[in-house]
Formats: structure tokens, sequence, C-alpha cells
């Protein structure tokens, strides 16, 4: 499956599979997944959502996903905020209509 859509807030696959960032806000703070590891064009090996949860390796801060060739790419929670904040983001995924929240992932400071 490959990349066709990617945004601060989530990356489309040409399957119908969409990965969600779905940051907390908290009046000044903006959390996120950082997708640029999976720009429009990326290969990753045809998954729904179920087997995409399968084969990635969640962290605290983020998860890897290995592409068609088997290299890991490393997707970063982030947060850029002016003060403490929330600094969680949701990793969710959606798939014909139905949504899995994977994991709270907790975001990197950003300067």
């Amino acid at each position: 499956m490959k990349v066709i859509k990617n945004t601060e807030e989530y990356i489309e696959f040409d399957n119908g599979l969409t990965v969600i960032g779905d940051g907390e806000y908290d009046c000044c703070a903006v959390n996120y997944l950082d997708f640029d590891q999976l720009p429009v064009g990326t290969e990753l090996p045809t998954m729904d959502a179920e087997e995409f949860q399968k084969n990635i390796k969640v962290k605290e801060d983020g998860f890897i996903v290995k592409d068609s060739q088997g290299t890991p790419k490393w997707v970063q929670a982030r947060s850029e905020q002016n003060g403490y904040y929330s600094n969680i983001t949701t990793l969710v995924l959606e798939y014909k209509g139905k949504k899995i929240e994977v994991a709270r992932l907790s975001g990197e400071e950003s300067e």
C-alpha cells in the first residue's frame, strides 16, 4: 500500500487505511505525530487496520513501522507549547468506517 496523503493530522494509504494522530489540545499546546518519515509515495506492505496494529511497534513516544523493503520508519509524537500543558497524542487507525484507538503517546517537547 502507498501513502497518498500526508498532513499534520493524518496519513492516508491507497487502500483506504488512515493513520491519525489525535493530539490533545490544552490552551497553548499543539500535540501531533510527526509523519515526516512517511511522505507521499512511501510503500508499506498492504494491511488493514488490525494488521497494521499488529505490525507496528508502539513506544511511549511514537511507533515504528517497516516499509516494503523492511526499513524501519520512526513516527514520533511531538509537542509544541509555551508552558506545561498536555503532551498526549492518541494513535488512531481508521479503515472502512471502523476506528481503532491503538495507544496514547507522550510527545517530546520541541524547542
